[in-house]
């Protein structure tokens, strides 16, 4: 039985006693494949049987065997009788005796009569031969026994003898033999180049023995199982793949060795065809940007994207052809793999024949305002084309903006509260994350809510309280933190008075003044000496009430003005670190405070602080401090002489055990003198109050016990973006607790010092969020990795450790073709041209500038001589060589780029340069007919007829070429068009080509004409076109149908005049002269149709009549003196 997935139903043949199969088996001599589709290929099954078997899904070359089955006896039925066609002996011995039964059964309605002879040789005998009579449907079964006596192979025949004939069956006794079956041929479907389809066969074992096989087969087949062994009447399922690299039509033979020492051979045809796979690429809903101006290839254009979103467009991909196309879709490989923010998820797959298939293709951007390029290939199996798909995006971020950028409280005596409103707004519609960087529960300024998530298009209104404690100026800038945004800055302002304290009001106005006077150097000396200055003539005031250094020495040169800080540089150099715009004129030491553990039963030792006086003028330090802070600085408030230092003492009392505290204390400092408003006498002189913030924290979890484990998400990105050389390069970070309890983070001692990470250390409550700025500073072109840690909780085991990278963006390009352009050789005084590719594979945006000598400029140009090539992107420039004279040329062409962005009129700083080297020959050549002379030959007058002028091109260069037409004869009449007109008389011919032209002619008047047709290279360079030169020559003869008289003869009564005498009876002579006359008008009023058919002459009959007779007249009538007279039956024949 033959094992398949589904049992296959078994029948008993009549009386034969053998179990043979209803599907037949696999022993067809031609197969034809059945496709079946299998992962990327096309399994197919050979088998010629009724019930397709289900062949295993994967095949590792290993031999699938079908059971051994029995012999089937064939049967036949002559006149009624049915029998065996032949009895066969197999595994017999010598000297026994084998005997097999012969089965007849009579399928008729009547009685069957037979006799039979006894077998020739002694081998076979069987009973004494008698008649056998068979009644219908009655079986009669006769023994032969087989006597061997020796080891050969037996054959005789056993005859029956009927009314109607003589019939027999033979005998046959056979030695085991090796003996193999399978196709004769075998089709595979159709296949792709580079893709593998699959057939299958089966291999069957028909003789007595074991035998071994081996397959033999060429390229681009393969046989699996190889090699194997099949039992007797045992058969193997084989699989043939067929993986082509050409695509031509396969016909190949495999042969199968077996037997002993493998001499004996089974070949079987395999036939398959392959085909290059063909994709049509096009863009799923097309947009009006997704189109290249250059058209070099397809864009698809996913527009502005909200940083850290995804969009997605698709592409279609359609198979036209007959074969299944495989495809792989590769991104170009980028300076750093982290950096890809377009992403296929589809790497490769199948587009079955006349079907089509969808593809997906993501943008993720991460970093801002950049616009980002990339290049996609679309690939076929075989690689014989391609596809370049290039994806452009645009990352947007939140555009948050705030109402005011100064809150100003006025002035508020001691003890009481104040609140104003101003709202935040995002303008832009993804969503924003901002924060701002105040401790609202320490601090005499209140924000809430101090951050938050702003969705897009929505405004949030912010809450602002001022609660001082002391009499003083109260001034700070507050940072307003986004992410994916510049931060944002609030000035808060107000001023507290008491019954003894009246400081001077502070004013918006002041903060401007105090800023151009930081500009100018003013602020360090206190307002009593600048106004002391003011009123000494040695300082003066602007426009605007500034106050300013008198520089009559000087008069062109302006006063300065505060300048124009970016807010990632003004948050990171304001002077709390060691790298500052202004030196700050009071600052304290240190900035961050870590108490570590503290679980008491004691407080800590108190930590020391030094604050410095870098002014010229006493200030007052006023710290804030809540009544339940577990932190406090000792003096509260003190006065610092000018130029010194104040030694300052923070101490911490945790209140609860096992808690985490973190918080940041804020001073304000001002000048002595501004604490009474009667000492200012000028108020340009008011100076605003500086903040001076501490950073501290501490815990009092007891060592046997471990903070919790943080909850929290961290996003945080991979790259530093570009920037340009020796400028910082700045990132934001998001840290989002996820957890119920609160939150301590900081930077640990062992990240990198490259960087500077802004806050490094604070507090982040449940649910809330925390910003984080990063700076460094890249250097060198190599990526170099920044690794910190974020230590949670106080506990050395939370760490996160993130890495990023950063670079110096290199100002250089990456041109193709080793920096060599190579022009087609070209006819002097026209032009060629050839493209030329170059890529910018840094992150920044690059501007170029090809220059060309001024001595090579009529030779040699390039279109765009200029332009912006952005990160990423390929630029194709068109090159265009134009020789003036018949020589080889070698020019050396630089392009100098440098970055991009640069104001106008601004030289850059740094300019990286390339040369070009471009190779042309400029040579002379000239165009010719292929026949110099071109002859119409006759033509009828006002007929047209058409003639093809081959022109040739037999040199090695690209010619543009103008044809003139000029008419020799007959004289061209004024106004009148040429009888001879060209389809077309400009065009362009390839090297070693040839190009056809219609002349189509249309003769008005019988003449012989002639024509010169010449001819004119045309220049590119400057539109004008060459020497003409005569090309060929054109003839026509213009005629109208001819008719004159040949001969003459009479008839009837007239058959006695001769034929000289009716010529001259007749004239004619002047007949013909007549005849020969161009037409009149009026004759042509019928114009002739010739009849192509027929082209023999023709015969016409003219009969003749008197001048005074009625009948039809001669045309051109005879003079006075002229008389013809007519003869019944008179006829001349005439040609046509």
């Amino acid at each position: 039985m033959l094992i398949q997935a589904a049992p296959t139903p078994l029948m008993r043949t009549r009386d034969s006693g053998d179990y043979t199969m209803n599907s037949g088996s696999c022993l067809s001599t031609s197969t034809m494949a059945i496709p079946t589709i299998t992962g990327s290929s096309a399994a197919l099954s050979a088998c010629s049987s009724s019930n397709t078997s289900a062949h295993p899904a994967s095949f590792t070359g290993t031999q699938i065997c079908f059971p051994k089955r029995q012999d089937k006896v064939k049967k036949r039925v002559i006149w009624g009788i049915e029998v065996a066609e032949e009895l066969q002996w197999k595994g017999w011995a010598l000297g026994k005796e084998v005997t097999k039964n012969l089965t007849l059964k009579n399928l008729s309605l009547k009685i069957q009569k037979m006799k039979y002879r006894s077998p020739k040789t002694k081998f076979f005998f069987t009973v004494i031969p008698q008649p056998i009579l068979l009644s219908p449907g009655i079986t009669f079964t006769l023994p032969i026994i087989f006597r061997p006596l020796e080891k050969k192979e037996y054959v005789d025949q056993l005859w029956f003898e009927k009314a109607e004939g003589m019939f027999c069956v033979d005998l046959r006794a056979t030695l085991p033999c090796h003996s193999l079956t399978c196709p004769r041929s075998l089709q595979l479907p159709a296949c792709a180049v580079g893709d593998v389809t699959e057939a299958w066969f089966c291999l069957e074992n028909v003789g007595d023995l074991p035998t071994f096989f081996t397959w033999e087969f060429p390229s681009p087949f393969q046989i699996l199982p190889t090699t194997g062994l099949l039992e007797p009447g045992q058969a193997s399922c084989i699989k043939v793949t067929f993986h082509p690299l050409m695509a031509t039509i396969y016909e190949i033979q495999a042969t199968c060795w077996y037997g002993e020492g493998s001499k004996q051979k089974r070949s079987m045809q395999l036939q398959a065809m392959a085909k290059c796979a063909q994709l049509l690429v096009s863009i799923k809903q097309k947009r009006p940007e997704d189109q290249d101006a250059e058209g070099f290839q397809k864009v698809l254009h996913f527009g502005s994207v909200a940083v850290g979103c995804t969009a997605e467009r698709q592409i279609k991909l359609y198979n036209p052809s007959m074969v299944s196309a495989p495809f792989r879709i590769e991104v170009a490989p980028d300076m750093l793999a982290k950096d890809h923010t377009f992403s296929c998820p589809t790497t490769n797959g199948i587009v079955p024949p006349g079907e089509k298939k969808f593809v997906s293709v993501f943008f993720h951007p991460e970093t801002l305002d950049i616009r980002t390029i990339d290049y996609l290939s679309i690939m076929p199996s075989g690689c014989a084309s391609h596809t370049l798909l290039k994806v452009v995006g645009f990352c947007r971020g939140p555009e948050v903006s705030l109402q005011h950028c100064c809150v100003n409280f006025g002035w508020v005596n001691l003890g009481e509260t104040l609140e104003q409103t101003l709202w935040i707004e995002n303008k832009s519609d993804c969503t924003a994350y901002f924060q701002f960087a105040i401790d609202c529960q320490e601090s005499v300024f209140d924000i809430r809510p101090a951050f938050g998530a702003l969705v897009g298009k929505a405004r949030m209104t912010l809450h602002c309280t001022f609660q001082p404690t002391h009499p003083t100026i109260y001034s700070r800038r507050v940072t307003c933190l986004i992410h994916h945004q510049d931060p944002l800055f609030l000035d808060l302002i107000g001023t507290c008075h008491s019954d003894s304290t009246k400081p001077a009001i502070l004013r918006p106005q002041h903060l401007a003044w105090y800023r151009t006077h930081l500009a100018r150097g003013l602020t360090l000396y206190p307002p009593d000496i600048l106004g002391t200055m003011l009123r000494e003539k040695k300082l003066e005031q602007d426009k605007n009430g500034a106050l300013l250094i008198p520089t009559e020495a000087l008069e062109n040169v302006s006063a300065p003005q505060y300048p124009l800080i970016s807010p990632m540089n003004e948050y990171f150099f304001d002077g709390t670190s060691d790298i500052a715009i202004f030196p700050p004129p009071v600052s304290i030491e240190p900035t961050d405070v870590d108490f570590g553990a503290c679980p008491g039963p004691g407080d800590p030792n108190p930590v020391p602080l030094c604050l410095m006086n870098h002014t010229k003028g006493k200030i007052t330090v006023v710290w804030t401090r809540r009544s339940d802070c577990p932190f406090w600085v000792t003096p509260d408030t003190c006065d610092v002489p000018p130029l010194k230092s104040m030694a300052m003492r923070l101490h911490f009392h945790p209140p609860y055990p096992n808690c985490l505290y973190a918080v940041e204390l804020e001073a304000f400092v001002v000048y002595k003198v501004l604490q009474n408003y009667h000492n200012i006498e000028e108020d340009c002189t008011v100076c605003p109050s500086w903040c001076l913030t501490l950073r501290t924290r501490g815990h009092s979890y007891f060592a046997a016990l471990e903070p919790h484990i943080p909850q929290y998400s961290l996003d945080a990105p991979k790259l530093f973006p570009a920037v340009s050389p020796s400028e910082p390069s700045y990132r934001s970070l998001l840290l989002i607790n996820k957890g119920s309890m609160l939150l301590t983070f900081n930077l640990a001692p062992q990240s990198s010092s490259d960087i500077s990470l802004r806050p490094s250390s604070g507090l982040v409550a449940p649910g809330a969020h925390q910003i984080f700025l990063i700076c460094t500073y890249p250097k060198g072109n190599a990526w170099k990795q920044h690794i910190f840690y974020l230590q949670f909780n106080f506990c050395p085991q939370y760490l996160k450790e993130v890495s990023m990278q950063s670079r110096e963006e290199p100002l250089h390009l990456k041109l193709d073709t080793c920096k060599s352009v190579f022009f087609k050789p070209t006819w002097v005084g026209s032009s060629s041209s050839s493209l030329f590719t170059f890529r910018n594979p840094s992150r920044l945006p690059l501007e170029f500038e090809w220059r060309v000598s001024q001595q090579h400029r009529k030779m040699l140009a390039v279109h765009p001589a200029r332009g912006l090539i952005q990160p990423s992107e390929s630029l194709t420039v068109t090159w265009t060589f134009s020789p003036l004279k018949e020589t080889k040329y070698l020019f050396r062409v630089g392009m100098w780029v440098w970055e991009a962005g640069l104001p106008p009129d601004t030289k850059p700083p740094a300019t990286t340069h390339y040369m070009l080297r471009l190779v042309g020959m400029g040579i002379t050549s000239k165009l010719s007919a292929k026949e110099k002379e071109l002859d119409f030959g006759n033509l009828l007058v006002n007929s047209k007829q058409s003639r093809l002028l081959v022109l040739l091109n037999d040199s090695n260069c690209t010619l543009y070429y103008r044809l003139f037409l000029e008419q020799c004869s007959p004289e061209v009449m004024d106004d009148s068009p040429l009888a001879l007109q060209m389809d077309r008389t400009e065009g362009r011919m390839p090297p070693r080509s040839q190009d056809t032209i219609c002349l189509s002619a249309c003769p008005n008047r019988r003449s012989q004409y002639s024509w010169i047709i010449s001819y004119s290279l045309l220049s590119h360079r400057d539109n004008k076109a060459g020497e003409k030169q005569e090309l060929c020559h054109v003839f026509l003869t213009a005629v109208y149908p001819l008719l004159s008289i040949l001969d003459v003869c009479s008839m009837g009564s007239a058959e006695g005049i001769t034929r000289k005498h009716l010529w001259r009876l007749f004239s004619l002579d002047r007949l013909n002269s007549y005849l020969e006359r161009d037409p009149t008008p009026e004759e042509l009023t019928y114009k002739h149709k010739p009849d192509p058919h027929r082209l023999h002459p023709s015969e016409a009959r003219l009969q003749f009549w008197s001048s005074t007779d009625r009948g039809p007249a001669l045309c051109g009538a005879p003079g006075p003196e002229e008389h013809w007279s007519s003869t019944p039956g008179l006829g001349v024949p005439l040609p046509k």
